[in-house]
């Protein structure tokens, strides 16, 4: 029986997925302890790399095992340092990208946060977490105001969010967070410098704000340093940074306040990386615009297009998760990965740097 893959989360350079039966998977930015690597690979690939200064660079292609069967997860959000899970019914786990055989990747439990989060995001350097009760809970640092509350120390304990009225979900660029509520509203902290929190301004804010946009929301993602929103009617708003014209088709370098922007199709799922956006019409065909350096809009793109580009070949995707420079995609044939391939996040190897077209993954 093939597996059936329900979530999936690009991060930095690592790539995550989690199937029907709480066994989640890892591949890209993963150093695997013992492993058996596919025939004509080089091994030294999986170590650190000595050029590397400040943190271990590891490829690993093939997807590995996060998890032993003893110990599911219910959720998976992979971030720029560590991997966050969930237990089912049980604690949040800061997982480091370290994998044996036996015991899957290295774990912990976070001390002081409540069990059973609905969904986790993270920043470059904070943790956000939501919960089934609406109620919003932060931890690491709070550099640039990225916890959404006021902590004395530069490294702060988890606590709740206590100026959010009930969240519904959360999304989170490289050092901002939109948080949607259950009217439709959106709210915004963290970093501002591209006006990325869509306040009107280029300040950062420590405390949730909330957003005037002339719409009910349905939808939020955020890029590294652009949000987005996608309203009842399926019509795109966009702010910050839109230098390879990310937040779409407007002449604006950068906008400080939410922006309809037209899409030329029906917005059903949408998420951003750096300087990227993709998103999914109601049919579920995919588009990309914004920079294509490591080949995020496909190949057949420009360097850049504010523009949707259609992917040629994905059909009927109901999952899309953009990292910080590559995408994965899950469609009722699998998971689907193309962009930045440079740690192997696209499941290939490290040599081809740059996978231009979604390339099919295999769990086994």
């Amino acid at each position: 029986m093939a597996t059936k893959i329900e979530q999936v989360s690009a991060g930095r350079d690592r790539s995550i997925a989690l199937d029907s039966n709480g066994q989640a998977w890892g591949w890209g930015s993963v150093k695997v302890l013992g492993a058996k690597l596919p025939p004509g690979y080089p091994g030294d690939l999986c170590l650190s790399n000595p050029t590397e200064i400040g943190h271990n660079r590891y490829a690993q292609p093939v997807p590995q095992r996060l998890n032993p069967p003893s110990l599911p997860f219910a959720l998976v959000a992979d971030g720029h340092a560590d991997t966050i899970a969930v237990r089912a019914e049980g604690p949040v786990l800061s997982c480091r990208p370290v994998v044996s055989p036996e015991n899957g990747i290295q774990r912990a439990p976070i001390a002081g946060v409540p069990a059973s989060p609905t969904q986790v995001v993270q920043t470059e350097s904070a943790t956000i977490a939501v919960y089934a009760d609406g109620t919003v809970w932060s931890w690491g640092m709070r550099v640039q105001g990225q916890l959404g509350r006021v902590s004395d120390g530069l490294v702060a304990q988890p606590a709740r969010i206590q100026a959010l009225p009930p969240i519904a979900l959360l999304a989170a660029g490289h050092s901002h967070v939109m948080a949607l509520d259950r009217k439709g509203h959106v709210w915004t902290w963290g970093a501002n410098a591209a006006g990325q929190l869509g306040q009107g301004d280029l300040l950062e804010k420590s405390l949730p704000r909330k957003l005037d946009i002339p719409a009910r929301i349905t939808r939020i993602a955020a890029g590294d340093t652009h949000s987005l929103a996608v309203d009842e009617a399926a019509r795109l708003w966009a702010w910050g940074s839109n230098h390879y014209g990310q937040a779409g088709d407007v002449s604006a370098r950068h906008l400080t306040r939410p922006t309809r922007v037209g899409t030329r199709f029906p917005v059903a799922q949408i998420d951003g990386g750096m300087f990227y956006t993709v998103a999914t019409s109601v049919h579920g065909d995919v588009f990309a615009w914004g920079w294509n350096g490591l080949g995020q809009l496909g190949a057949e793109a420009p360097s850049a297009s504010a523009r949707p580009v259609r992917l040629a070949g994905l059909r009927r995707v109901t999952q899309l998760s953009a990292g910080v420079g590559h995408v994965l995609a899950l469609s009722d044939q699998g998971v689907h990965a193309w962009g930045n391939n440079r740690c192997s996040a696209c499941g290939d190897f490290p040599s081809i740097q740059v996978q231009p077209r979604p390339h099919l993954l295999a769990f086994a």
